[in-house]
């Protein structure tokens, strides 16, 4: 019998984290699921640890490295269940969370994608705060563009509309998923449960720790779903200007901490072009007086 739920985990060279990761998914309460591990590469001896272990209902694949959006395909691919969830090989499910999201998707009815909230913890596992923004439901595009709600761990998807959707994007090394969720926020609804479906790990290997680049590609696919994929029908231009002036201040921001003064001060001028604000004028001046060359 197929299971009703894949647990999906991509990893590379977590092996530590992952013990405690499986520890979370197979202490969950709903337990008509399977659990397939997709190693992208790793060489700290992941596979080793888990054919030792001998864990019940789980599969690993071994696949040469390929990055996490090839890594979340595949795992698309082999996964056999009618829903999935994922959840990182750093970050840890909430013992019931399976079983409130396959609630939440039955009572539903339909094609909608169910996603929580998420408690912050160290490397240690220690938690030191709450995702306290606001949750949505139903079609949440404009919500979506403001901020990041969804993440692709503590949220639930029919399998067929992540293949019909193409899956994640494979050009892109970080936000692969806001991409996705944008993209499929013009089709299918999405359903927020209030309290946490899992907890999120910071620590110093986190691959969407912040920088200027990752910034930069967050931009990117903001302005690409707005003025290519649709969003422009949906979404005011006053709060796509809003949104985009932000998205291009916090990339000034993260040039100037790298002392990349040039280009720092282009995305200040053009932050306060797409929506004139005192925070990017003043950091274009700050930029100014720090760059050799001047504007």
């Amino acid at each position: 019998m197929t299971a009703r739920v894949s647990i999906c985990i991509p990893t590379y060279n977590r092996k530590n984290y992952l013990k405690e990761t499986l520890a979370s998914v197979f202490a969950q309460t709903y337990k008509d699921h399977e659990v397939v591990v997709l190693d992208d590469g790793s060489t700290d001896g992941t596979g080793e640890m888990i054919k030792k272990a001998a864990y019940p209902n789980l599969r690993y694949y071994w696949q040469e490295n390929a990055g996490l959006s090839a890594a979340r395909n595949k795992l698309i691919d082999l996964s056999q269940a009618e829903f999935i969830t994922f959840i990182d090989s750093d970050d840890l499910l909430m013992p019931d969370a399976v079983e409130r999201m396959i609630k939440v998707m039955e009572a539903e009815g339909g094609d909608s994608i169910v996603y929580g909230p998420y408690l912050r913890i160290d490397e240690n596992g220690n938690v030191f705060g709450k995702c306290e923004r606001k949750l949505y439901s139903g079609f949440i595009t404009t919500q979506l563009f403001e901020n990041i709600l969804v993440h692709s761990c503590g949220s639930m998807f029919p399998r067929r509309i992540l293949q019909e959707a193409g899956g994640f994007d494979e050009s892109l090394k970080v936000s692969m998923d806001y991409d996705l969720w944008l993209r499929l926020s013009l089709k299918y609804r999405f359903v927020a449960i209030r309290e946490p479906t899992f907890k999120r790990r910071r620590h110093c290997t986190n691959l969407s720790a912040a920088s200027a680049e990752n910034v930069m590609t967050e931009l990117r696919i903001l302005e690409r779903f707005y003025y290519e994929r649709g969003g422009k029908n949906i979404i005011s231009e006053k709060i796509a200007a809003r949104r985009l002036s932000r998205g291009q201040y916090r990339v000034g921001k993260h040039l100037l901490k790298e002392k990349r003064f040039g280009e720092a001060i282009r995305y200040f001028r053009e932050s306060f072009s797409k929506n004139p604000n005192p925070k990017a004028l003043l950091m274009w001046g700050f930029a100014v007086l720090r760059h050799p060359g001047g504007r």
